[in-house]
């Protein structure tokens, strides 16, 4: 018996604000884009939807966290809760506890 010679697809993946995501979860990021625009049940803690996030230039240690920081700099907090890259939880920690967002409108 001969094994059949399979080779394993490599994933597509997408850089987005310098953070790469495979197709599975840009899917996701964008059906949870989609639901936001319909879906009121998305909650904005103390924050209103429309208002635009600026990053400070602060950094911390995690480059994660920074990344993160700059994947949501100018978007609404819609967006940013939307794309499922936050919570209201963190938004509100990273705007009033450590200081590297902050609302400009």
């Amino acid at each position: 018996m001969t094994k059949k010679a399979t080779t394993k697809k490599k994933a597509y993946t997408r850089k987005i604000s310098g953070i790469t995501i495979d197709a599975s979860k840009l899917s996701q990021v964008k059906t949870k884009a989609k639901e936001a625009k319909t879906n009121a049940t998305l909650k904005f803690g103390k924050f209103h939807p429309d208002a635009k996030l600026k990053a400070t230039g602060k950094k911390v240690t995690s480059d994660d966290n920074n990344a993160r920081v700059k994947a949501v700099n100018g978007k609404t907090v819609k967006e940013a809760l939307a794309g499922g890259l936050y919570t209201a939880t963190d938004l509100n920690y990273d705007i009033n506890k450590i200081k590297t967002l902050e609302i400009v409108s």
